[in-house]
């Protein structure tokens, strides 16, 4: 993918589940340290991204990564994504199953298409699998979303098709309460061919599968999967192999065997007793090869031979024995490495921003760094804070506890590099955040620290950010964030950006009677609406002469009097018939029904 520079490249590996081998992250370690300047970034989809990459030297790093049995295929633009996977699937208390195979085996068999579909993809498609309750939220986000469930015994998946965040969010609509787990692969192939049916290919920014549930609606879109995955089903495909069904996990078990410093976030117990699963903390993703190959040490040592990437940018070791912790501990230690949470530092999550991302508004990853030893978020660690350098949302500033995306803001009078601040995030509730207000770049610390402070004495017991800005309600969260931060702070979005509401495109003029002029305000431009006898004219509020309210004037007939300086124009063409000037006032075809009155497409 292009960079920000010229004549450098971004290069994405894909790593379908999430899971690295050993062999194959020692390799990326390698080719990050001979082909940039040795930077590997862990992405929110767990990919590897390589920056800086030379131009002249692109064929030699493709052919590296593929010697380690890595690709870059379908990595950026109109394809399917990495197809992710839960970094604790078949491990933890609450995933049914491991799902990592079929989620593998969903990447092969629709990247095996690639070089047939993606020049028919309106737009990309990610496709998510897992069964904790953390991953059936995140299935809401995707254009499929596979989560683990049993029936009757047997495995198999919910899905959920058309989610994702970008500009314009939209939760994910249920196509299927039970797939079994040899129709999966006919069940993402259907989706993608409705995608390419019904998407749309003339408008770039209409392209995501989420246009397409708009346009049909649910129940189209269910339809039109329901016959697609019908005729899906009928071709043949590979049978899965066999998984374990889980079950219920021995917890005094898996209790009895007690790591040193005791269970955390970062040191959380697996379904077989004396083993657990280490969240090693890799700040906002960035790592170096030796970093890697540390980690690839470590895995090989005291875990099961694979880096598993998480959504949270952060690197999983899995099946450590519980004797093995302090080891692993010291280790990453000596390296300025940590456990999850053992660092004191906050949960981040960032793109790589404007640095070096050529959609970037601002430095994410500085912003970033900058709240990772914030005292508000220290005192609350479970907060997630979510940083994006622009509205795309590659770090989903909208599902984060705090959602942080790029913008030019003004503030205080000035436009400069800021943030829109999103709040009120649950996905469980099936709410994604708003926007509350924005902050200037420097002020974006001040900010988390105020909404922190704001919840800490508003919340209920057990009460989570998201909960709290529901039941206060946005606008009233976002009037106490102003009192606290005062002209650092402008409440509401950017007038003008993406994110601002469109402006009305109707007005109510009520029982306008006749020979009454009232002002009005459609599509943003103000207008004089007159009643002629029956007939509605309007005409641009704003004499052309001197700058006073027409609708403050006198109406008799057709000619309506400027109040300050006595120019008449005849509201149904606009002429001057008296007045200092020529220049005639705008006039704007408009209709009128049942007292609103809608703009008509403006006249000369």
């Amino acid at each position: 993918c292009n960079q920000e520079q010229d004549h450098v490249f971004m290069v994405r590996v894909r790593n379908p589940g999430g899971a690295l081998p050993t062999i194959q992250a020692r390799g990326l370690a390698r080719v990050g340290r001979a082909y940039g300047p040795d930077w590997l970034h862990l992405t929110t989809r767990q990919n590897v991204e390589l920056h800086w990459v030379e131009a002249s030297r692109i064929p030699a790093l493709l052919d590296a990564v593929s010697e380690v049995g890595l690709t870059t295929r379908s990595g950026c633009g109109h394809t399917m994504r990495n197809v992710m996977c839960s970094e604790d699937a078949g491990l933890s208390l609450d995933e049914p199953f491991d799902c990592l195979a079929d989620a593998r085996a969903v990447s092969d068999a629709i990247l095996s298409r690639s070089a047939e579909l993606n020049c028919q993809l309106p737009s990309r498609i990610n496709i998510a699998f897992g069964g904790s309750p953390r991953c059936r939220a995140d299935a809401l986000l995707n254009d499929a979303g596979f989560v683990s469930v049993v029936c009757d015994g047997e495995a198999g998946y919910e899905l959920w098709g058309g989610g994702s965040l970008g500009k314009a969010p939209f939760l994910a609509v249920k196509l299927a309460d039970f797939i079994p787990r040899a129709e999966v692969i006919a069940a993402a192939e259907a989706l993608v061919e409705v995608f390419v049916a019904h998407g749309d290919l003339e408008k770039p920014t209409k392209g995501r599968m989420k246009y397409v549930v708009e346009r049909l609606g649910e129940a189209a879109f269910r339809a039109a999967w329901d016959q697609a995955f019908a005729a899906a089903r009928s071709r043949p495909h590979p049978e899965p192999g066999p998984v374990e069904v889980l079950p219920e996990a021995d917890r005094v078990a898996m209790l009895a065997h007690v790591p040193p410093g005791g269970w955390s976030a970062g040191v959380r117990p697996q379904r077989t007793p004396g083993l657990c699963t280490l969240t090693v903390d890799i700040p906002l993703g960035d790592t170096n090869s030796s970093e890697f190959e540390l980690l690839c040490d470590l895995a090989d040592r005291h875990a099961d031979g694979a880096l598993n990437l998480s959504r949270d940018q952060n690197v999983v070791l899995r099946n450590v024995p519980v004797a093995d912790v302090t080891a692993v501990r010291d280790a990453l230690w000596v390296r300025g490495l940590f456990l999850h949470g053992e660092a004191h530092t906050a949960s981040i999550r960032a793109c790589t921003g404007s640095a070096v991302c050529a959609l970037g508004i601002t430095t994410a990853p500085e912003a970033g760094k900058a709240l990772l030893t914030s005292a508000g978020l220290g005192r609350n660690s479970s907060l997630r804070v979510h940083v994006s350098g622009c509205p795309n949302s590659c770090a989903q500033h909208q599902a984060g506890d705090i959602g942080l995306a790029g913008s030019k803001v003004r503030i205080g009078g000035k436009t400069r590099d800021g943030y829109h601040v999103f709040l009120g995030a649950d996905l469980g509730a099936r709410r994604v955040g708003e926007v509350v207000g924005r902050v200037a770049t420097e002020d974006v610390p001040a900010a988390v620290e105020a909404v922190v402070g704001t919840w800490e004495s508003m919340r209920h017991d057990g009460e989570g950010l998201g909960s709290t800005v529901a039941r206060i309600g946005h606008d009233a969260f976002a009037r106490h964030l102003e009192a606290v931060m005062a002209e650092r702070w402008a409440s509401g979005p950017e007038p003008g950006s993406e994110l601002a509401p469109a402006p009305p495109s109707s007005a109510d003029v009520g029982a306008l009677a006749p020979g009454s002029v009232t002002a009005v305000t459609i599509g943003g431009t103000k207008l004089a609406v007159a009643n002629v006898d029956g007939t509605y004219c309007a005409v641009a509020d704003e004499c052309p002469h001197a700058g006073a309210s027409l609708a403050r004037g006198t109406l008799e007939g057709t000619s309506l009097r400027c109040p300050r300086h006595g120019a008449t124009f005849d509201v149904r063409t606009g002429e001057v018939l008296a007045g200092p000037s020529d220049e005639p006032v705008r006039c704007y075809p408009v209709e009128v029904d049942a007292g609103v009155v809608r703009l008509l497409t403006p006249a000369g």
